[in-house]
């Protein structure tokens, strides 16, 4: 049995869900029309690791417009962003980028072409208290219908 390991499949995640489109997971059943047992437990294993990761944002918010402004708690580490946009009003983002606000100052993070459906970002960790997201190109007003932050360890 060939299974890919659990770090791979999470790459296949990333590089799919994480980047709006489709994953296709190309698994066969065996001839009685069952999946194979080691697979099984393998898909298993990866949904506990999407939930582990991701299930309880640090903080997060939603808004409409260019700049889009995440308070958090308290000052904490963090390394992952997800965003999504609102679908229902069509993917308007074309560029975009999210800074960290760091000794007083905004440090870019990350930026991107497109959110949609759902984008994950993920970079050094970095500890700040807020996160700004800024629409750089859009076609519409921007509706983020999330914007969550997470330490992913």
């Amino acid at each position: 049995e060939n299974l890919e390991p659990l770090e791979d499949l999470m790459e296949m995640y990333y590089k799919s869900v994480g980047r709006n489109s489709t994953l296709i997971m190309g698994l066969t059943p065996d001839p009685d029309g069952l999946m194979p047992e080691p697979d099984v437990k393998r898909l298993k294993e990866w949904g506990d690791e999407i939930r582990r990761r991701f299930s309880t944002p640090i903080a997060n918010t939603s808004g409409s417009g260019k700049n889009i402004r995440l308070r958090m708690p308290e000052k904490q580490k963090i390394n992952h962003v997800i965003i999504q946009e609102e679908i229902q009003s069509g993917e308007s983002v074309r560029k975009y980028s999210l800074e960290a606000r760091v000794g007083g100052k905004w440090v870019k993070l990350c930026e991107g072409e497109s959110i949609g459906h759902k984008r994950i970002q993920y970079f050094d960790d970095v500890e700040c208290s807020s996160i700004r997201l800024t629409i750089q190109e859009s076609i519409a007003t921007p509706q983020i219908k999330n914007l969550s932050v997470y330490n992913v360890q």
